[in-house]
Formats: structure tokens, sequence, C-alpha cells
């Protein structure tokens, strides 16, 4: 075998490779993009949502949410910024709200009961100059403390330090699962 044909076989085996890389790497990413539905109360919060935010926003009109149409845009950008699954991230603002109906949502911009305690939950939760501000922040504090300086990542675990509801988890799923099949439509 001369030098020349080795030298083909090397070039032709490395664009093979090359190749077969590429197709594992847009296979894998194409998995890891679909694995962002939330589907039980043990998956991994960090993966971004498939939904857009016109999906979100379609959803949020479905549900009867009608005070949080126009905000998908917000937390996509919340997820992008900060890792949090949007449709999560919603799902908790939908369910913690009233979908966008509760006294703190309305007169504090405080989609998440956020800061609020049992005994006087208006008094304690915290006020944002606007949804979008309290959406960021919430993000921001879910990727930094339950996340990153906790270890929880999943609902179950989630739940087991944002609120005293022992169900909270499975009741932020319902709304997981009715925002995506409402948004996928």
């Amino acid at each position: 075998m001369k030098l020349d044909d080795l030298l083909h076989i090397i070039i032709l085996a490395a664009a093979l490779f090359s190749v077969l890389y590429v197709l594992y790497v847009f296979t894998v990413g194409v998995f890891e993009a679909s694995v962002g539905l939330i589907s039980s109360v043990d998956d991994d919060l960090r993966t971004p949502s498939p939904l857009t935010s016109m999906d979100l926003d379609r959803a949020f009109k479905a549900i009867g949410a009608d005070s949080m149409i126009g905000l998908g845009k917000a937390f996509k950008l919340a997820e992008a910024e900060y890792g949090v699954n949007a449709a999560f991230l919603a799902a908790v603002a939908v369910h913690e709200s009233g979908k966008g109906t509760s006294r703190i949502a309305r007169e504090k911009n405080n989609l998440f009961g956020w800061g609020a305690v049992d005994g006087d939950p208006y008094i304690s939760a915290s006020t944002f100059s606007t949804l979008e501000s309290g959406i960021s922040f919430v993000a921001y504090r879910l990727r930094t403390v339950y996340f990153d300086h906790l270890g929880l990542t999943t609902l179950r675990a989630v739940g087991s330090r944002y609120a005293t509801d022992p169900e909270w988890a499975n009741k932020v799923l319902y709304w997981v699962k009715k925002l995506h099949e409402e948004g996928e439509r």
C-alpha cells in the first residue's frame, strides 16, 4: 500500500468520524431539548422548556389566566437568563396566584407568593415594581438558592422548601402539564 492510499484512507476515516460526531451531537441535543418537558415531580427543573413565549401566552388564555397573557416573554427570558424551566416557573405563578387573580398578584406584582408566610401572607409577601421584575427575581432566587446552594432541582425537592402544602409539587405539576397541553395546540 502506498503512502497516498494510506493518507486517503485516513482522510476518509476522519470525514466519516466528523459526520458521525455531528449526527451524535444533533441527536443528543434534540433528546436533551425534549427532556425539558416536565412530566413528573422528579424531573430536572433546569432543563429548558420546549414552549415558546407565544405558547405560554396561548396557554394562559386557554386556562383563563387573562391577567398573565403577555408574560410569556418574561418567563422565557427568565429561563434563558437563570436556567429555570419556563413552564415550571409559569406553573408556580398560575398556582400561587390563582391564575394571576390573587390580591398579592394584583397589588404587589407578586405572582409567586414570594416571601408570604401562612400566618399573614399579604403583609409578609414581597412587592415588585412590575410582574416582569417579580418573574425575574423569583427565577434568580430559585436558581441561586434552591438549585445552586441547596441542590433542590426537582418539583418534589423544591416543594419541600417552597410551600407548607405537602401536595404542592403535584399541584404545580398539574399546571405544568396543562400549560404544555394548551400551549402546544
